[in-house]
Order: C-alpha cells, then sequence, then structure tokens
C-alpha cells in the first residue's frame, strides 16, 4: 500500500517540497507492484503504522535511495506537527 492523492501525509510531503508519483492515482492508498511504478528518485517510508521488516523495507527498492522517517510526524496531526517540518526535512535529506 503506498499514499495515493487526497491523503494527510502526502499533502505533508508536498509540502516539504516531495513529489508523490503516486498523487494522481485514483484511489488514495492504492497496493502497487514496485515493479509498476513510474520512474521516481527516493522511497519515503515511515516507521508506522507499519513497521517495514527485511523483506518489505529498503531492500525491496535496489538501486533506489530510501529515506526511513518518522511516521508519527508524517502521518499524525495534532502535537506532532510542531516538529514534523524539521524532523521530516532532516530524515529526507
Amino acid at each position: 500500500m503506498a499514499i495515493g492523492r487526497d491523503t494527510f501525509a502526502g499533502d505533508l510531503l508536498a509540502r516539504l517540497g516531495v513529489d508523490n508519483v503516486l498523487s494522481g492515482h485514483e484511489e488514495r492508498y492504492p497496493r502497487i507492484d514496485l515493479a509498476a511504478l513510474p520512474a521516481y528518485d527516493v522511497a519515503v517510508l515511515p516507521d508506522e503504522p507499519y513497521a517495514f521488516s527485511p523483506t518489505d523495507g529498503p531492500e525491496a527498492f535496489p538501486g533506489v535511495e530510501v529515506r526511513c522517517v518518522s511516521g508519527r510526524h508524517l502521518t499524525w496531526y495534532g502535537p506532532s506537527l510542531v516538529d514534523a517540518r524539521d524532523v521530516l526535512l532532516t530524515q529526507l535529506q
């Protein structure tokens, strides 16, 4: 599952300058085939609500930069947003 269109996390990433290749997908949270993805430069993997394992984490993206980010700062609204910009920008660099 990935972040598609009209999502909180997708909007937050866009505000940080990340161009989501799935932002125009017809589904908000599409199930995707990694081999069928359009060209992309980096894969962003939050640590929640799902903890990635070696079979579906960074190893699933050979030859692509992977950025593991705080799921709390990417997917939670409320108090975590105070620090979200700084935390996520640091993790995305």
